[in-house]
């Protein structure tokens, strides 16, 4: 694949469904997460994983690895399939990489996608940080992960940090 595709668009079924026929037919196929094919391409420094299931793209991820960490540049998912980015990462990401890193954009979706990922991470053993600038304050309950949203522009000076 020659550049990088915009996932909003994947929530059209047409739309999906050639994405996915290219995906399949250009990208490499790099093992299986639970019943999901993954397929993965490069564009410059940015790694894509898709995921695939029955001519469907269900998950799509695009991040950057710097020091072994993935920092989030873009995640969707289909609407079918809640859930399957947060066990992406917790059981595949973090498996290979040694830590997941979000972007700065805390919207209203995303807020209830990092506040569920954010417990499991912490219920099943990880560290999980904010990071501020060059500050980084660990998280270790409900309540302090709920303390770092609200409707204001903090929120975007700040990312969250999930390590093993």
């Amino acid at each position: 694949m020659n550049k990088p595709y915009n996932p909003n668009n994947l929530n059209s079924i047409g739309r999906n469904s050639i994405f996915t026929d290219i995906v399949i037919e250009k990208t490499k196929n790099v093992g299986n997460f639970k019943e999901y094919t993954i397929y993965e391409y490069v564009v410059g420094s940015d790694i894509f994983n898709i995921l695939e299931l029955n001519g469907y793209t269900c998950g799509f991820f695009q991040y950057k690895i710097n020091s072994d960490i993935a920092e989030e540049i873009g995640v969707w998912q289909s609407p079918t399939n809640i859930g399957l980015c947060r066990s992406f990462i917790l059981e595949f990401l973090l498996k290979k990489y040694d830590g997941f890193l979000s972007d700065d954009a805390h919207t209203e979706l995303g807020q209830k996608y990092w506040d569920k990922l954010l417990k499991n991470a912490i219920t099943l053993g990880y560290k999980v940080f904010v990071v501020e600038k060059d500050k980084k304050t660990e998280l270790n309950t409900d309540t302090d992960i709920d303390g770092f949203y609200n409707n204001s522009p903090k929120g975007l000076d700040y990312k969250f940090l999930i390590i093993k």
